[in-house]
């Protein structure tokens, strides 16, 4: 299941906003301000998988800070 849907126009959308010399904090921020509706469906996606999950077994989903540093990361290699 995708969390986030559109993740190219979506990172592509923020990007436009920021400087080019911006960190990936001011990225994860941006994104949060542009797209909160889409922050908090990946915030309760990892709330819920911490929640489902049996006592011993790891979280698979990244906290939600770094799944969009990940997705970022992605999106700008595939652009090389």
């Amino acid at each position: 299941m995708a969390i986030l849907n559109k993740k190219e126009e979506k990172i592509e959308a923020v990007l436009s906003k920021l400087p080019n010399n911006y960190t990936q904090e001011e990225f994860v921020k941006m994104f949060i301000q542009t797209f909160s509706h889409e922050w908090g469906k990946i915030k309760r996606a990892y709330i819920k998988q911490s929640q489902d999950k049996e006592p011993g077994t790891v979280i698979t989903m990244p906290k939600p800070e770094e799944y969009l540093i990940q997705i970022l990361e992605l999106y700008l290699k595939n652009q090389n």
